[in-house]
């Protein structure tokens, strides 16, 4: 057909024929690479499926008491039913309807410990949050067992032991335990002070801190005679659990 149509034009007609029908293909071809080029590129299901399963969008109507500022445009925000991790605008739900209360931080600030949920007479667990990986852990298992104990309080010691005070869940007087520490590299719990149990009256550890320089711990003892009048007093043992005088 294009060579029946060029015998009937005279050369120089012949000519811009051409002409124009090589701009035509230079054109068709340009808007070709142009679309190419704008094209969407294809998608990563493995993102978008993340994105979907733990992003959402932060609830405006949710009071929240107050954020923990993790560094890095990141922050964890809670409130007496929920904890929510920013990051950027993304939000992570860590615990929804839910009764957390934060320990904070690891000393690397790489995860943040909670207890879950912390009410009273519930049974309570130790939790921890891995900022940089986004995954929690539960560290102990009283909710799923029926456990007549629950954690009462936790303490960092560096970014992968926690030390945690494990006593009754009822009672109204019960406020602490006995003294647990937790390998986070092996998962290992083991006690590291006993005193529940162990004489004619209550006895329980209600507090415990550091002495970092000298590696030891302080802790507090209260004692409970049968009419319920508390005495307490403070004793020291290594890391380790052993008492040192």
């Amino acid at each position: 057909m294009f060579k029946a149509l060029a015998s009937r034009v005279t050369w120089p007609a012949r000519e811009r024929w051409f002409v124009g029908l090589a701009v035509a293909l230079v054109v068709f071809l340009g808007s070709g690479c142009a679309w190419f080029g704008r094209r969407p590129a294809p998608a990563d299901t493995q993102a978008v499926r993340e994105s979907e399963l733990h992003a959402l969008p932060i609830a405006p109507d949710v009071d929240y008491a107050g954020a923990l500022d993790l560094g890095d445009g990141r922050k964890l925000y809670h409130s007496g039913r929920d904890l929510l991790y920013a990051e950027g605008d993304q939000f992570y739900p860590v615990v929804v309807r839910g009764y957390p209360h934060l320990v904070g931080p690891s000393p690397g600030g790489e995860a943040v410990a909670f207890l879950e949920p912390f009410e009273f007479e519930m049974a309570t667990d130790l939790y921890v949050f891995d900022i940089p990986a986004r995954t929690l852990r539960r560290l102990t298992d009283h909710h799923d067992h029926g456990s007549t104990l629950s954690i009462k309080a936790a303490r960092w010691f560096d970014d992968r032991t926690l030390y945690y005070l494990e006593g009754y869940r009822y009672g109204t007087v019960s406020r602490g335990g006995d003294l647990w520490r937790v390998d986070l590299t092996s998962l290992e719990r083991r006690p590291v002070v006993r005193v529940m149990g162990l004489g004619a009256e209550l006895e329980e550890i209600v507090g415990f801190e550091f002495v970092p320089h000298h590696k030891l711990i302080r802790y507090v003892v209260a004692r409970y005679d049968q009419s319920g009048a508390m005495r307490r007093k403070s004793l020291y043992c290594t890391l380790d659990g052993e008492p040192v005088d």
